[in-house]
């Protein structure tokens, strides 16, 4: 029989829980081998590498995970992972399968750059632990999953938007006018402007930052590179501008999210 691991209940230690109503927040560490067979979880997590790493293996797939990516597991999804570097440091936000079918929600399916900033946020949140902790906790997921359904490209979505997506990620690093994005795409500005919220769920410009602090995650905690230099090579305009846009995406300064 597979080994199912239930609430809050990971291979490596625990080191920081919070659970209540049907959200949970485990921080993990693994610094010896731990068991790599084939094991499944009660509930749905995200997982987020914040230090080290691992090869997560499905039934047809498998994906060296790093620090600043994520992962996805469905509740009861066969997985194992091997050759988990020590010490690694995981955060996983659990959601119950009750609390998404109360909320009308489904899990999601793919990764975005927005995940990995809600499990920092969440995760913040956890550490607070305050009367407030749970509602904020809750609303972040409501918004963010909501926001993913709502953007998932129904039929008659124009072709443009997935030239427009790609465009950004690959220049994530450069600094793009609107002008520049519509010549690239043969799209009129106004256009891009008038129909970029209703399928991504933000701003263009809220969108741009969202990458830029998700790609500096995996700089901060994979290089020595100074916060200033990887401020920089992000595109954002000085150290203040970052520490500014991280904050707001993550719950936390740069400095911090180095020091977890």
């Amino acid at each position: 029989m597979m080994l199912r691991l239930g609430t809050t209940n990971y291979l490596g230690a625990n080191i920081r829980n919070f659970y209540a109503d049907g959200v949970a927040v485990s921080e993990t560490i693994y610094r010896e081998k731990v068991f790599e067979g084939w094991h499944c979880h009660e509930n749905n997590h995200i997982t987020f590498v914040v230090k080290g790493g691992t090869l997560d293996q499905r039934r047809y797939r498998e994906q060296a995970a790093t620090p600043g990516q994520v992962l996805l597991y469905h509740s009861g999804e066969p997985h194992r992972n091997r050759h988990t570097r020590h010490p690694s440091k995981n955060i996983n936000l659990e959601i119950t399968d009750a609390f998404l079918a109360r909320q009308g929600l489904q899990f999601p399916a793919v990764v975005t750059a927005a995940l990995p900033l809600l499990v920092l946020r969440i995760y913040q949140e956890s550490r607070i632990n305050d009367s407030s902790s749970l509602p904020a906790m809750q609303a972040l997921l409501l918004q963010a999953f909501s926001n993913q359904q709502a953007s998932a490209a129904p039929r008659g979505t124009p072709p443009w938007i997935a030239q427009l997506e790609e465009l950004l990620h690959d220049c994530w690093d450069q600094t793009l006018s609107l002008q520049q994005i519509a010549q690239a795409l043969y799209v009129h500005p106004v256009t891009i402007s008038k129909y970029f919220p209703r399928y991504f769920s933000c701003t263009l410009g809220d969108y741009m930052r969202r990458i830029k602090t998700a790609r500096a995650l995996s700089l901060i905690q994979q290089t020595g590179m100074p916060l200033t230099a990887i401020a920089h090579t992000c595109g954002f305009a000085d150290q203040s501008h970052f520490n500014r846009t991280f904050k707001a995406m993550t719950g936390m300064l740069p400095g911090a999210y180095r020091a977890l």
